[in-house]
């Protein structure tokens, strides 16, 4: 494998932590929330939603230089591996959340389903990029 095409393949991992991290801050937001009150909760609450719909395009993005990395390198487009299918449904519950997210001001239920998914997603988080490491040796 070329220095070109190992760093094509690496592109996708380096972009997926900083999301990651992103993702970790993000979550943050649930211990924050019991602490504010009035208008620098509101404030805050602005901004967490903001940062949510940005860390989902900044997810598909990174999801779409996995599968251009793989294109271009001649992998091909199927994944190879569990950590490649579960790509795309990270992406599906990540919108997901913020879906009910954006919700969550009007709705209870929503605002619980939310909180909820996002737990779920923190966990999968962590599978998904342990299987993303294994699988780093693998293609390399």
């Amino acid at each position: 494998m070329s220095t070109i095409d190992t760093v094509i393949l690496l592109l996708h991992p380096i972009t997926a932590v900083a999301i990651l991290a992103w993702m970790w801050w993000q979550y943050g937001w649930k211990k924050k929330s019991r602490e504010l009150k009035g208008v620098s909760r509101a404030e805050e609450r602005e901004r967490h939603e903001k940062v949510g719909e940005r860390i989902l395009l900044a997810a598909i993005i990174s999801v779409m230089i996995a599968f251009a990395a793989r294109w271009y390198t001649g992998l091909g487009l199927i994944p190879g591996s569990l950590h490649g299918f579960t790509g795309p449904l990270g992406i599906t519950l990540l919108w997901i959340t913020a879906r009910w997210g954006r919700n969550s001001r009007t709705d209870r239920i929503q605002r619980t389903k939310h909180g909820r998914a996002a737990d779920l997603l923190i966990a999968l988080m962590v599978f998904h990029s342990f299987l993303g490491f294994l699988y780093i040796f693998d293609v390399l």
